[in-house]
């Protein structure tokens, strides 16, 4: 008898075993930006400790409040709510400040 696969495990097989042109670009972005596959257990293996409030994330990012909203509204940076309260995974800020770096040199010649 032929066990039934859940769709997670039918998707991860294929972006991470097929020869195919979009799941091999998909690995090699995955590559590039040090990010691995998640699986389901992802959110609920992460420790307590490495769920941040809003007002933790603003003082170290040294952004306003309209700023993080702005980053929750446009799907930049991930949150969970809880009642009325907000948090952000220490791990999304990381990979969103990864994903959006710039590097300018600066010019001090003239």
């Amino acid at each position: 008898m032929k066990e039934h696969k859940i769709l997670t495990e039918i998707l991860k097989d294929y972006f991470q075993n097929s020869n195919e042109p979009f799941a091999i670009e998909l690995r090699k972005l995955f590559a590039e930006t040090n990010l691995s596959l998640m699986t389901e257990k992802s959110c609920e293996e992460t420790p307590l400790e490495d769920w941040l409030d809003g007002q933790i994330v603003m003082h170290a990012l040294q952004i306003s409040p309209r700023t993080l909203q702005t980053l929750r509204t446009n799907g930049t940076l991930p949150f969970s709510r809880i009642g009325n309260k907000l948090y952000y995974r220490r791990q999304d800020i990381l990979k969103t400040l990864y994903a959006n770096y710039t590097m300018y040199k600066m010019n001090f010649d003239d």
